[in-house]
Order: C-alpha cells, then sequence, then structure tokens
C-alpha cells in the first residue's frame, strides 16, 4: 500500500515535468519562429535593448542589495531590541540587589569553612 503511494507521487512528478518540458520546447520553438519573421535589424535592435535593460536591472539589484546589508548591518540595533535589560515588563537590573547585605554568604555556613568537608588533607 506505502509502496504505491510512493510510486503514485513519483509518476505525478514524472507526469508534471514531462508536461514542464513540452511547453517550455514549445515556447522555445514560438520564440525562434518569432524571430525569423522579424528583420535583421530589428533582431539586432532588439538584442541591445535587452543589454541596456540588463544592465540596469544589474545596477538596480547591486543598490537593492548594498541597501539592504546596509540596513542588516547598521540599522538594526540589537541595544534597542525589546529584551531582559531595557523596554520589558520584566526589569532584572532594576531589582535591588539580591546579595548586597552579605559580604560572604558562606560566613556563617559552617559545612563550607570546615576542611573535612572539602576534601583536604592536612
Amino acid at each position: 500500500m506505502f509502496k504505491e503511494i510512493i510510486q503514485g507521487l513519483g509518476s505525478k512528478n514524472k507526469e508534471r515535468k514531462e508536461r514542464f518540458h513540452e511547453i517550455d520546447e514549445e515556447d522555445r520553438l514560438h520564440t525562434i519562429v518569432e524571430d525569423r519573421k522579424k528583420s535583421s535589424n530589428e533582431r539586432e535592435l532588439e538584442r541591445y535593448l535587452k543589454e541596456e535593460r540588463e544592465k540596469k536591472i544589474k545596477e538596480q539589484l547591486e543598490i537593492v542589495r548594498k541597501k539592504r546589508d546596509a540596513e542588516i548591518n547598521y540599522l538594526h540595533n540589537p541595544i534597542n531590541a525589546k529584551n531582559i535589560t531595557n523596554h520589558s515588563d520584566f526589569n532584572l537590573l532594576k531589582e535591588k540587589k539580591l546579595f548586597s547585605d552579605n559580604k560572604n554568604m558562606f560566613a556563617h555556613n559552617s559545612s563550607v569553612l570546615s576542611r573535612g568537608n572539602l576534601g583536604l588533607c592536612h
């Protein structure tokens, strides 16, 4: 049963690829026929116009890429992001210092001060 389902999916993908190939081939043939109907001067002019168009697209794409990189690298300031240190409801850094009253938290704990519990042998 499972094998049949997998084979069914594979055949659908294969049919889709074949259909795509057929449509692509038809489009190529159509383009060739249309180009042959044009004069050589018209084809040459279209080629130059296409090159200019591609050049402008490339320039605009580089501008957009640089702008995007600048936004990512410089405009996003992680310091201003809402997190534990600022702009949040949980103000950990604004709380009273928890350990300010005890200078040494182990001073009154005998189990920590005894040498026997530390594993030291003298």
